[in-house]
């Protein structure tokens, strides 16, 4: 397994993997601007040249690192590929003087109980946050 920052000539891999991923849909003039903003918040896990994991955030006024995707190929969960995603995005937002980490996750997912393993605390509920209309819990920690 490769942990590699993205480059935008991977967009149109980016693109598909998160189409086939995520339930959401994104532009994908997103992702060049987060990636452009802050080239080291923005990593890809690769397994045999193939992309199997993306996590990306982005850095908040004041002391805050906002993680934006962190997701993995079906397969992919449970063996440390999140957690060493979430651990680059981590220690990059720490070099840039970020004190907390934010997130938002399905309320009705197994994601929440994969943050709080890692020290995420529930701060806040956002009612009919994903486009289906699903809620969402907003989870932090200390970095």
């Amino acid at each position: 397994m490769k942990y590699l920052l993205f480059q935008p000539e991977e967009l149109e891999e980016l693109m598909q993997f998160l189409e086939a991923n995520l339930d959401e849909n994104y532009n994908q003039q997103v992702f060049l601007k987060i990636q452009s903003q802050w080239p080291d918040g923005f990593a890809i896990a690769w397994r045999g040249g193939k992309m199997v994991g993306v996590g990306c955030g982005a850095l908040l006024p004041g002391d805050k690192l906002r993680v934006l995707v962190l997701v993995l190929a079906p397969g992919m969960q449970g063996h440390g590929h999140g957690r060493k995603l979430l651990e680059m995005l981590v220690a990059a937002g720490h070099k840039r003087g970020c004190l907390r980490v934010t997130l938002e996750a399905r309320v009705d997912s197994e994601a929440v109980d994969f943050y709080r393993h890692l020290g995420f605390s529930s701060v806040d509920l956002l009612p009919c946050y994903y486009q289906d209309g699903g809620d969402a819990v907003v989870m932090e920690r200390p970095i």
